[in-house]
């Protein structure tokens, strides 16, 4: 360890810039204190045992998600009292940031909740969607093709997450624009933020032009029928077969109508997770096609290996870093009490390098067994529930990545020679997110 190395004995996982170029080295010191190791901040235990990792994802009694976006910070807005907690934290439930968000909830709320995406992402419908997505792809590379280069980052992942979500949600091309603008920049989870900025929702913006939108479509769909889907032509809204459509005429499993206001947290959510975490996933990706030629030949000679790839990216150089838990009942996990009140921070990138599962961990090996055995998408009733297109994304992007670029590398003006290269990562203790990934290549088409 240099000087200019942190301690990762008093470290602070929150609020250090240091950890944000290389997590792995602080994951792997954690863990060789243990799979559950107390840190020496904010009443935290890190979580870095896969087999524990699980456990805590699976169990719903004793843990909630309602921190699961900020972790410690702020704070909860009260002081943990007894071994049970659960009462405490429903009454101040609302003044925790993103309490309201589909990954927050907890309980029957979060499952009405879900029911209703589970509904959306059905496998017909992903089916149906793979033409659209490779369309798309065609459209984005066309804009670069002949240039030779491109910043996978900015000039490809983001706006393409963008297209993809908002063909799926039918919205209208002249609002595009503005949800491109709206998330520009957004970076969940700052490091350095204030407790203020942190409380922020970069959705909310977005949220009230999808909450127009849906208002417009449940107009369209009821009984006035021809009267209200002229009034929905006048705003240029269509009540086709899309995901916004469905969302507005959606029901929860007891078969009362979701507000307007749950719809279009729904809708705001997919675009916000949706959107970033596939961008960053693509570039994490195309860092190792661009640093491993051995890898990208294997890809270019055996297409259909590509799945294979994906999920060895996913356990590798997932996406996202960490997710937090919050202990509501006093249990143990990996023979560790845990007390109530107490945040857990659940590391999916350092359980995903658990030597305890994977064999040689920090390797990238895409032959490895059991390959969809990693976390990076969670685990029980929060496992995410876009993963199936996230990964259709990606598969359709390494695809025509591959066939429209030959030969791809790293940009040494930006990124450094070999063995000297140098990325530039989001000073955000959620993602694990390139700011650029500048490539050159051969353009073959």
């Amino acid at each position: 360890m240099t000087d200019l190395s942190p301690d990762f004995a008093t470290v602070d996982f929150y609020t250090d810039t240091s950890l944000v170029d290389d997590p792995h080295a602080y994951f792997d010191y954690l863990r060789a204190q243990g799979p559950v190791t107390t840190l020496p901040h904010r009443n935290v235990i890190a979580i870095t045992g896969h087999k524990e990792a699980v456990e805590v994802t699976l169990d719903t009694e004793h843990f909630s998600s309602v921190v699961a976006v900020t972790g410690p910070v702020p704070g909860l807005p009260f002081e943990a009292h007894g071994d049970d907690i659960t009462a405490q934290l429903a009454a101040v439930r609302s003044k925790i940031p993103f309490s309201d968000q589909i990954v927050t909830e907890d309980g029957k709320r979060h499952a009405d909740l879900r029911s209703i995406l589970a509904t959306l992402f059905t496998p017909s419908r992903l089916k149906a969607l793979d033409a659209q997505l490779v369309d798309t792809a065609n459209g984005m590379i066309d804009e670069f093709a002949a240039d030779g280069k491109v910043d996978l980052v900015r000039q490809y992942g983001g706006p393409y997450a963008t297209l993809v979500i908002a063909d799926l949600l039918g919205i209208p091309a002249k609002t595009r624009g503005r949800f491109r603008e709206y998330l520009d920049g957004a970076i969940p989870a700052e490091i350095g933020a204030t407790p203020e900025d942190l409380a922020k929702n970069p959705l909310v913006k977005l949220g009230k032009d999808l909450f127009g939108l849906l208002a417009r479509r449940r107009l369209s769909q009821s009984p006035v029928g021809k009267a209200g889907r002229r009034i929905a032509g006048l705003f240029g809204v269509s009540s086709g077969d899309d995901i916004l459509g469905d969302l507005a005429a959606a029901r929860y499993p007891d078969g009362t109508k979701p507000t307007l206001v749950d719809l279009t947290s729904l809708a705001a959510f997919l675009f916000g997770a949706g959107q970033d975490t596939t961008n960053r996933l693509l570039a994490n990706g195309f860092r190792v096609i661009a640093e491993r030629p051995d890898i990208q030949a294997k890809l270019r000679a055996e297409p259909g290996r590509i799945p294979d790839f994906i999920e060895e990216v996913l356990r590798y150089e997932g996406s996202v870093k960490c997710a937090a838990r919050v202990c509501t009942k006093t249990t143990t996990i990996g023979g560790r009490e845990i007390k109530a009140g107490t945040v857990l921070l659940l590391t999916y990138m350092g359980a995903n390098r658990d030597p305890e599962r994977f064999e040689n961990p920090n390797e990238f090996d895409m032959d490895r067994p059991k390959l969809r055995q990693h976390l990076a998408f969670g685990r029980g009733a929060h496992t995410c529930i876009g993963s199936a297109l996230a990964r259709s994304e990606v598969r359709v992007s390494v695809e025509r990545l591959l066939a429209r670029m030959g030969n791809i590398r790293l940009s040494e003006e930006h990124h450094g020679p070999e063995g000297a290269r140098r990325f530039e990562y989001e000073p955000t203790y959620i993602l694990r997110a390139l700011k650029s990934l500048h490539l050159e290549f051969d353009p073959l088409q």
